[in-house]
């Protein structure tokens, strides 16, 4: 299991030099689905949240980015609005570039440059298999979405909630409990207090 690439500490030295570190409140929106901003994050300490409005106004939970990550890297490399909404949650640590200095960084750090576009391909596709599964039952949406997150931060106790787990499937905290029960008396997921074990992912995945 692959997870996503973190920034090594070349690349590091390189952000360093050329931003400056921020301190974020719980809550913080760091940019917002359809700005026109280009900054980019670099997250030291603490976790990102990625969400997008739905038609209904609903809000869903894309990704979370967590430390040694990048958020935001596209808007310099494109010149569109964001796509999403990029919120901390609890305290976050973060290193701030302007898209001008984000590509002097890439300039600098090839390898990164070429990171990013296999890091893009990599979260295009999670989001297909996300986007493509809405039309699926809920319990294999649930059980999508916990592969992707395994395969994703490369183990299989997952640091996430209950009513998390349901801002990503789409659904409500109740129907998406009612599924985790399920899954726990087939000895596929064991759940605790703000976590969730996959037990067993081979025959998750069936």
């Amino acid at each position: 299991m692959n997870a996503l690439r973190q920034l090594n500490s070349a690349e590091w030295e390189a952000i360093r030099a050329l931003g400056r570190g921020v301190e974020l409140r719980d809550g913080h929106v760091l940019a917002m689905e359809g700005q026109r901003t280009d900054e980019v994050f670099a997250i030291e300490h603490g976790t990102v949240r990625i969400t997008v409005t739905t038609s209904t106004g609903a809000q869903l939970l894309l990704a979370e980015r967590g430390p040694g990550e990048l958020v935001g890297e596209l808007a310099p490399l494109d010149g569109g609005p964001r796509s999403a909404t990029m919120t901390a949650k609890g305290t976050v640590s973060v290193w701030v570039l302007t898209g001008q200095r984000f590509t002097d960084v890439l300039t600098q750090q090839p390898a990164l440059a070429v990171g990013i576009c296999k890091q893009m391909a990599r979260r295009l596709r999670q989001l297909g298999t996300q986007h493509g599964g809405r039309s699926e039952e809920l319990s294999v949406r649930v059980a999508q979405r916990l592969l992707l997150l395994v395969e994703e931060r490369g183990h299989t106790d997952l640091q996430i909630t209950q009513q998390e787990l349901a801002d990503w499937v789409g659904a409500t905290r109740e129907a998406t409990a009612r599924v985790l029960t399920d899954l726990r008396e087939e000895d596929l997921v064991q759940t605790g207090r703000g976590k969730i074990i996959v037990l067993d992912a081979e025959r998750l995945h069936r």
